[in-house]
């Protein structure tokens, strides 16, 4: 089920929200990393800010104008796919799912815990489907 279609902007930023709490990646606070995951269709902005050693999870404008290291565009819906874990890395980039600005060496290192965001995504989806 892609939920992108039937969210709004506010909606799909609160769902990435719930997503990155759950997830609890230590990635981004041991790595002192902000990072930003820009999201069209629907229109929506996340900042996982672990510079200080805690993640934060911030969403709307503070999202948009906070400084980050790293940041993850995706588009379409191709986007679900990704956070899914149906679509790999590469292959998002290919397709023109997925850019990322800043340091790659970075963006590569953080890998691992993709595999926490994406099992956050597809409970937290599952979850919302439930409720309908």
């Amino acid at each position: 089920m892609a939920p992108s279609p039937d969210l709004s902007g506010l909606e799909y930023e609160a769902l990435l929200t719930r997503v990155f709490l759950r997830a609890a990646d230590p990635a981004p606070a041991r790595e002192r990393l902000a990072l930003r995951f820009v999201q069209s269709d629907p229109d929506a902005c996340v900042l996982v800010d672990g510079r200080s050693g805690q993640t934060t999870v911030l969403g709307g404008a503070a999202a948009r104008s906070g400084p980050a290291d790293l940041t993850f565009t995706l588009r379409g819906p191709g986007a679900d796919a990704f956070w899914r874990g149906d679509l790999n890395v590469v292959a998002a980039m290919q397709n023109g799912t997925l850019r990322i600005a800043g340091p790659l060496l970075r963006a590569l290192a953080l890998a691992p815990g993709l595999k926490l965001v994406q099992a956050a995504y597809r409970a937290e989806t599952q979850a919302g489907a439930g409720a309908q």
